[in-house]
């Protein structure tokens, strides 16, 4: 069974933070306090404060230059966050056929708050749903003109 890995009672824009610092530093080596200010789309002083915090619980590396990195435990948490989040939005995006804001939004939501019993059903759900497609007669993804009625 696949349980969530946070187990530092990290809040979701905490969550938020660890998958920015992600994303950034698979470019580079390293995220920039600034870079942090403009993907996540607060101010600087606040990326600060929020770094000082996830440093505590060991989850940042942040130097005084503004050179961030994660630390082995923020690095897999980040990876969890990530990968329930690329789950969530494929369903959404290529299953339910929403349009990929949308469903990147909805993702964003949705992986904070779901784990362990019902993460695993859902992913073998979506498994179950890609497998499906093309070879069942009726495939669960919807066309994008379809919708309730």
């Amino acid at each position: 069974m696949a349980e969530k890995t946070n187990d530092k009672n990290l809040t979701s824009t905490q969550e938020d933070y660890l998958e920015a610092i992600l994303e950034l530093t698979e470019k580079r080596v390293v995220a920039r306090n600034m870079e942090l200010s403009s993907k996540l789309g607060v101010r600087r002083a606040t990326v600060t404060r929020a770094l000082k915090l996830l440093t505590q619980k060991g989850l940042v590396n942040h130097e005084m230059n503004g050179y961030v990195t994660l630390t082995d435990e923020g690095k897999a948490i980040a990876r969890d966050i990530l990968a329930r989040h690329e789950l969530f939005r494929h369903f959404f995006r290529d299953i339910l056929n929403l349009e990929e804001d949308e469903a990147d939004e909805i993702a964003c939501k949705i992986e904070h708050t779901i784990s362990g019993h019902a993460l695993d059903k859902f992913r073998l759900f979506i498994k179950r749903a890609d497998e499906c497609e093309g070879k069942c007669p009726n495939s669960l993804k919807l066309k994008r003109e379809e919708g309730c009625k």
